[in-house]
């Protein structure tokens, strides 16, 4: 009787899941027509919740423009709530910087329109991110509201303090039964249509006038009831009144309760207002509001006693443990495994290539005011939404995202592609021909190369080039030499005449008339984030390692001076690590095993089966004394069909070919995976027992490196088990904290500890599952095969031992090495006022690690931010150098509001501290 019941009419609105976006669409403008509608007629309807997104605005307005004004000024009068989101993204499966850009355009898009809901409303992403805290902070948004990855033995009671990797405070709520629409199922369908919890049939004999198609085109559509029959059941409310309140009693720890009217596509209805209104006559002691998620909010933030809230640590990733919590379903880690690939690639396009060589394009003088970044932006965080970025939709939903990424990718390539030319006429080539030190010794060609460094670290490493040398140069012997003097050995294992195309705009198209060698380059010294010039020279005087790195003496093996890799004649090998004399044996065999779960829960069975007895095809494919591969080829005898399998009938063959692959100097072992998927309904992983005494494994992610207990205590009374296979973003590591084995991604998400005395990593390629959904019944969509990854599939990983644990080891850096190769292009000779070999961006220590250097929110055309962060252990004190004069700079929230201004140190460096696990963002004026 003390308390106040909020009544918070909301939609959780998936912009594509069941339907197409377009189709989907279609829905959303007549629940938006719906919403207007109801709010312009009905003064005492409080408000509507959007489902904390902005996009729908969008996909809205798109279609009905003259609409802007109203939906406007409701915004302003806070009767329709917007954001804080752009769409409602999956935390685990994008970059973090994916997230704060879904959050910036949410935020742009709002406050366009009248404002955005400060509330950290978060109904979607299966478990949260141990940086949410911060980056909801970052936003100026304090209270945070989620269900999924925390339960009830992690928190009693609905509101709990949670703290976040960096130390972030935030209070919290994991609402209470029946979290997001406790209110709708309870209240609103007893009342408004005498449908209580099991209740999934519409009877024919109801009416309300059903419509389905029928014929042969379209009969497979869903059938929608043209004329809803006005129903109303006020019997209802005194039960279904007693039984939330008894459901709920005690689960709320201030006055502040609430109840949540809206389901999954659902919309508003005027009859909210009568139900409110009954409810108040039958019990006239309990006060119940139409309220707002913000109006919550501010009433909970100020009655809440965060000394007597139960504490909770970190990422999220629980599962359900009784009916007061709301289930996991975290298995969309593995779920078409393709679109995190596909992901991962257009993030690191766009992220580390594409944007930051555009604004020091632009730096230089390149005239940048234009959209293109971020229409690539907005394409890639469309598809974080969580049911698309989640793998668990229809064929035609991913085929779309496909080409979102597509058109993403394409931009950012193009993008880089012109910052590259822009900033190679600014290269003074002629210095090295001017180093009389050099010119005296050799004959100089006008051909250069320009490596390009997009890692804020300096690279060393061998590099596979196609080089274009004119025809008219007889040049017999290709290298090259830096403007020091420094000879840069090439290696050709293949030559051809070719005649690449010579595209200018002004003229036709012309060709050139080249001699091209496909080789290996070891490069080294190029600076971070900067570019290093080398020219060709011809020269046969070198003192060239002849020591091959594949060598087959009595057993085949790869080796360099910190590795030795033997390949074992069941397809696995074991991996030598010469500093710290440390061995890792039985590495890379396959489990194939079935699978009769769906897009969001793994349900393994048998036959489990697995390369460890195979006898393989085992061939050397490049042996030289840069570069050694050996292909390894697995015949897997495998059932073909989910029948099949469940009746343990091998039908078919699973080809895996597996390409070991080490460089010189390298200290990691590089492995490319590639299966012509041919079955259905199974699992297939890559196993690597460490036999290293660990009690946690580490997963990168966002922004943080998390820590994961290997403790796997009894669940057995738990209404949903807990997964044991998480998340990752660059890469996972395992260690005693004397030796360590890190697994590096290109695009992989899910990685497992097993259970056994090896401590085996298990890395998952790809999970293939029947999709069937149960909205209400089952709908079998098994005729649709993009959920079984039929077909070629191509996975990367490396496999990097270290000293200690993954800080010690540079684990970090050695996955950006492995994931941000060095880019190079190729030019004339040149005369400018730019180093040829120039360090653009410098930042110090390598423990910081970079996110985005972009233009500015409020001054995209003057200022720029660049945004740092600590995922160590420690505190640092961060110094950043840029190659150009710095005027004003200052500390800004992930918002980009000012925080402070930051003393400028010889005109273009910047010091700063980030204590461990801190986010950073710098907004910066650079002097003309």
């Amino acid at each position: 009787m003390d308390r106040v019941f909020h009544v918070i009419s909301n939609t959780h609105w998936d912009r594509e899941w069941r339907y197409p976006y377009q189709r989907n669409r279609q829905m959303l403008v007549d629940m938006i027509d719906s919403v207007l509608e109801i709010l312009e007629k009905e003064p005492d309807y409080r408000a509507f919740h959007l489902d904390s997104q902005t996009i729908v605005l969008n996909d809205y307005l798109q279609i009905k423009p003259h609409k802007k004004e109203i939906i406007d000024n409701f915004i302003k009068e806070k009767r329709l709530l917007v954001g804080p989101w752009y769409i409602l993204p999956e935390e685990f499966q994008v970059g973090g910087e994916n997230l704060i850009r879904n959050l910036l355009l949410g935020h742009k898009i709002a406050k366009k329109h009248g404002g955005v809901s400060k509330v950290g409303y978060s109904p979607f992403s299966w478990g949260q991110i141990s940086q949410l805290p911060q980056i909801y902070a970052g936003f100026g948004i304090n209270l945070i509201m989620f269900y999924r990855g925390v339960n009830s033995l992690d928190s009693k009671k609905a509101e709990f303090l949670w703290i976040g990797a960096d130390g972030t405070k935030a209070v919290t709520s994991r609402f209470s039964t029946m979290p997001r629409y406790n209110f709708y199922f309870y209240i609103y369908r007893p009342t408004v249509h005498n449908e209580f919890f099991a209740d999934v049939e519409y009877p024919w004999k109801r009416g309300g006038l059903p419509f389905h198609f029928c014929d042969d085109k379209l009969h497979n559509e869903d059938y929608f009831i043209a004329k809803p029959k006005d129903e109303y059941f006020p019997e209802n409310i005194e039960k279904q009144i007693n039984a939330i309140i008894e459901n709920q009693a005690n689960d709320f720890t201030t006055p502040h309760v609430i109840w949540m009217e809206g389901h999954d596509s659902s919309g508003p209805n005027k009859k909210t207002v009568n139900l409110i209104k009954d409810i108040k006559n039958k019990f006239p002691e309990l006060n119940v509001v139409h309220s707002t998620l913000e109006d919550y909010s501010d009433l909970l933030l100020n009655s809440v006693n965060i000394d007597e809230l139960a504490v909770v640590n970190g990422e999220r990733r629980s599962a359900q443990y009784d009916l007061r919590s709301g289930n996991m379903y975290g298995y969309t880690t593995s779920a078409r495994m393709y679109l995190k690939q596909l992901n991962f690639d257009a993030e690191r396009w766009l992220q580390f290539y594409a944007e930051p060589f555009n604004i020091l394009a632009g730096l230089m003088g390149k005239d940048i005011k234009d959209n293109y970044i971020d229409i690539a932006w907005e394409l890639i965080i469309q598809n974080s939404a969580h049911d698309s970025i989640g793998g668990c939709s229809l064929d035609e939903i991913h085929e779309d995202m496909i080409n979102r990424y597509k058109h993403s990718i394409e931009i950012s390539k193009g993008v880089f592609e012109r910052a590259l030319k822009y900033i190679s006429t600014k290269i003074n080539t002629n210095e090295i021909y001017q180093n009389s030190s050099v010119s005296g010794q050799f004959n100089l060609y006008d051909v250069n190369l320009v490596i390009i460094n997009p890692a804020n670290q300096n690279r060393n490493q061998i590099i596979k080039v196609h080089l274009d040398i004119p025809k008219q140069h007889d040049i017999k012997n290709p290298n090259f030499i830096d403007n020091e003097g420094n000879i840069y050995n090439f290696l050709p294992i293949n030559q051809k005449n070719t005649m690449p195309v010579v595209e200018q705009m002004i003229d036709r198209p012309l060709y050139m008339d080249m001699n091209t060698y496909e080789g290996f380059l070891e490069v080294y010294d190029i600076p971070k984030f900067g570019i290093k010039t080398l020219k060709l020279i011809d020269y046969n005087d070198l003192v060239n390692d002849s020591k091959k790195i594949v060598n087959n003496n009595n057993n085949l093996y790869l080796e360099n001076e910190n590795l030795k890799v033997t390949i074992n004649s069941n397809g696995t090998f074991n991996l030598f690590e010469k500093f710290n004399n440390c061995n890792y044996n039985n590495l890379g065999y396959f489990i194939d095993e079935g699978e009769e779960g769906f897009a969001w829960t793994n349900v393994p069975f048998q036959p489990i089966l697995d390369t460890i007895n195979s006898k393989p095809e085992i061939a050397i494919i490049t042996n030289n004394n840069y570069c050694g591969i050996v292909k390894i080829i697995f015949n897997l005898p495998i059932p073909m069909t989910y029948e099949d399998r469940k009746n343990n009938i091998l039908t078919g063959n699973l080809i895996i070919e597996l390409f070991i692959s080490l460089y010189k100097h390298s200290k990691r072992v590089e492995l490319e995976i590639k299966v012509n998927n041919i079955a259905e309904s199974h699992r297939l992983r890559i196993m690597l027992p460490t036999n290293l005494n660990a009690d946690y494994s580490y997963g990168e992610g966002q922004f943080d490196v998390v820590e994961r207990t290997l403790n796997r205590p009894d669940t057995s009374n738990w209404v949903e088990q807990p997964m044991y296979d998480y998340p990752m973003h660059h890469f996972m590591d395992l260690t005693d904290n004397k030796n360590g084995l890190a697994v590096l991604v290109d695009g992989l998400k899910e990685y497992e500890v097993l259970n056994d005395e090896a401590k085996t990593i298990a890395v998952t390629l790809f999970r293939a599952f029947r999709f069937i959904i149960q909205p209400s019944s089952k709908q079998d969509y098994t005729y649709q095969k993009g959920s079984q990854c039929l077909g070629l599939n191509t996975y990367k990983i490396a496999v990097y031992p270290h000293k200690g644990n993954w800080e010690d080891g540079n684990v970090y850096q050695e996955a950006l090495d492995y994931n941000l190769p060095v880019s190079v292009i190729q030019i004339g000779d040149n005369e400018s006022d730019v180093d040829n070999n120039i360090n653009l961006l410098d930042i110090e220590p390598s423990s910081i690690q970079f996110s985005t250097l972009k233009k500015s929110e409020e001054n995209p055309d003057s200022e720029y931010v660049l945004r740092l962060f600590n995922p160590s252990t420690k505190n640092e004190s961060c110094t950043v150098k840029f190659f150009k004069n710095i005027n004003s700079a200052f500390l800004v929230t992930l918002e980009e509001k000012t925080i402070s201004q930051l003393e400028i140190n010889d005109n273009n460096t910047l010091k700063v501290k980030i204590d461990n696990k801190k986010i950073i963002t710098l907004k910066i004026k650079f002097s003309k």
